[in-house]
Parts: structure tokens; sequence; C-alpha cells
């Protein structure tokens, strides 16, 4: 299937394609881990998961899979609301293994990152749903650079409850994409903590190997804001605000629309366009001269598409896509053309601002009505 661009060329179904302490050497102490907590091991020699493990009461834990636990730790500990984080060794076949005997392959361990969250500022599905955005859930045994069996993606449960949560997020990307998740889940059988240097690694090296894209990782607070909601919408909306997919030019909700009103960010309800400054370009999306304010979008170039670079437009605060600008706009209006997704907008019409919260931008509608 393909589907129109908003300049006209064509691109494949986003939907179904977007996602495609001690030292280094040694084993550790059979007592403690890394961080100071209490390891226990069963009769056959695997960690046994234990309230020792948790380092403050109240506090939960997570053992979650997506690639370098470098990259990975970075990410999760960003998120508000994550107590501290423990990378290493899921699922091992020896006790205590080290860095080679994982790389070796003989170990079927899986680089992994311990989270520690205050359940009371974070959600487990919150931290489920950044994992999966920041890794590749349709990569089998790989992410980036990393290729091998350490390196696939898992989401592991210490009990039921954490099993429900997981297996319902896959479900619910599966809904999204159209596409079933490799991410496995799977009952935590041991996990040993990591050598010391790689605890924090990114923040002892920060040139050091990613898989995970700097800008994502910085953005996770203001990702984690957004994230369910973002993950509530219908497929559509999710490939055009999530993915950058582009809606069917004519076949949308506010191509022909130009009744008074305002559009808003469809996830954060943040208000980006006026109806004053709608016009209709011949093209089949929504097309405006200008957003109320410069500062509400950002830009940046897009070379998705071969041969013809184009600049994205996203929403400052939700980061959704929204569309692209060109400078084949009216040139009475300032020459520029912000063709957006109907899909990564809604409309609130003039009589229902004021009802839904928006009734501080009708003075401003008010009088750029007057001057047009």
């Amino acid at each position: 299937m393909t589907e129109k661009t908003d300049d006209g060329s064509e691109t494949r179904d986003i939907i179904s394609d977007a996602f495609e302490g001690r030292d280094a050497g040694s084993g550790g102490s059979d007592a403690d881990d890394d961080a100071g907590h209490p390891i226990a091991s069963t009769p056959d020699g695997n960690a046994a998961i234990r309230d020792a493990d948790v380092p403050a009461t109240g506090a939960e834990s997570a053992w979650l899979a997506g690639g370098c636990f470098w990259g990975l730790e970075a990410y999760l500990r960003r998120i508000d609301g994550v107590i501290s984080t423990t990378v290493g060794y899921a699922q091992s076949t020896i006790i205590n293994p080290t860095y080679e005997q994982v790389c070796s392959g003989a170990t079927d361990a899986a680089e992994t990152v311990r989270v520690d969250f205050d359940p009371s500022r974070v959600t487990l599905r919150t931290i489920v749903l950044l994992t999966l955005e920041a890794t590749d859930p349709f990569s089998v045994d790989g992410q980036g650079n990393g290729v091998g069996l350490q390196y696939r993606s898992a989401l592991f449960c210490a009990d039921d409850g954490q099993k429900r949560v997981y297996e319902k997020a896959l479900g619910r990307l599966g809904e999204l994409v159209g596409r079933r998740p490799a991410t496995a889940v799977e009952e935590l059988r041991n996990f040993y903590p990591a050598e010391g240097y790689h605890q924090d690694y990114l923040q002892k090296n920060p040139g050091g190997y990613c898989h995970i894209p700097m800008a994502a990782i910085a953005d996770v607070p203001k990702r984690q804001k957004w994230v369910e909601k973002a993950w509530g919408l219908d497929p559509e909306r999710f490939a055009v605000t999530q993915l950058a997919a582009t809606e069917p030019p004519f076949d949308n909700d506010y191509d022909a629309e130009f009744a008074p009103g305002i559009y808003v960010d469809a996830v954060s309800g943040t208000p980006l366009f006026l109806s004053t400054d709608k016009f209709d370009s011949g093209c089949g999306w929504p097309a405006f001269s200008s957003p109320i304010s410069p500062d509400l979008v950002t830009e940046r170039r897009d070379y998705s598409l071969p041969g013809m670079p184009r600049t994205e437009v996203r929403a400052a605060e939700s980061r959704i896509h929204l569309g692209h600008v060109f400078v084949d706009g009216p040139r009475d209006r300032g020459g520029l053309r912000y063709c957006m997704n109907s899909a990564s907008l809604r409309f609130v019409p003039e009589n229902r601002m004021e009802a839904e919260g928006y009734g501080d931008y009708l003075p401003l509608l008010k009088r750029r009505e007057s001057e047009r």
C-alpha cells in the first residue's frame, strides 16, 4: 500500500513499516551486588528474587532488556519516578557470569537494566511504553549495532501482575502498528549485576556507544508526560503523530473545514493554529500561513524521501509530528504553507472555545477575523 505525501509524492504505509563493584574479567561475590543489594542463591545456583533487592520501602523493581545496557540505562534513569538503575545479566545459565562470558554466547544471558521506581510517581506501564519506544520491539536478537542473543529485547516479570502489564502493552503495540512485536515476556529466573565499569557507563563516558538517540534520552521527561495519551490514539492518529506517517489527501477531517475556531494539538491540546490563518492550497491537506506563535512548533530538516529534503514541523510541547512547511504559500500572507495532517489536530469551533478552555484566544480570533 502506498500513500501520497503532503508534497504529492508517494511513500509506503508507515503503519506497517515504521518500526521496521567488581573488575572486568573477574566474577562477583555471591553475597552482594555492585549496588550493595544482597543476592541469595537458590539450590540450582540462580539468584533469588527477594525483598532485599528493593532499595527503598514502597519501591518496586522491573527488569528490562533492549540492546546494549549502557544506552537503555541512560534512557531509563531520566524517567521521573525512577529511583535507581543497575545494569546486569538476566537469564544466565551460569552463576554470576562475566561480561566476556556473556559476549561469548555461552550463557544465554541478556544485557538487562534493573529499574527501581516509586509507583506513586510513575507506573510500570509508563516505564514499559517508554522502553518500547526507545528500542526496536520488532527486532530479533539485536538492537542497533549490537547483534546476538545478549542484545535481545525482553521484559522479565517477577510476578503475574508484571506479566499482565507487559502483555497488555505489547498487545496494544500490535494493535497500533498491525504487527506482532518480537519482544519476549519471560519469568525472571536470575539477575546478576554487571561489572562496576558498566554501571552508569554513559555518565562516566559521554562519548560512549549508544543505540538510543541522545535527543530521545534528553527528551524523556517531556515524552513521559504524553506517552499514555499517545498510546491511546487510534491507529491512524498514532501512525501520523508518533511515526510521522502521512494521511491520505482530501480524505481527511479538516482539508475542507473553514469554520471559525482554533486548531489544537491532538495529544496535548495546546493551541497551534487559528482558522483565520487557514487557506485552500489545493494540496488535499489543511494549510495554514503561520502558527499562532512561532514557539509553539519546532522545525527540522527531513531527508526521509531520497532526493527531496523537506522541513518537518512538530509540536513543541508534545513533540508529535504535524506535517511539513513549504515556501510556496500566499505571498500576501508571508509566503509559507504549513501543510498539516488533520490526524495531528483537533478543531474547536468558535462557539465551543470558551467551554473547552480556549476562551483566552477568542479576542485574538475576532481581531484576526476583522483584519481579514
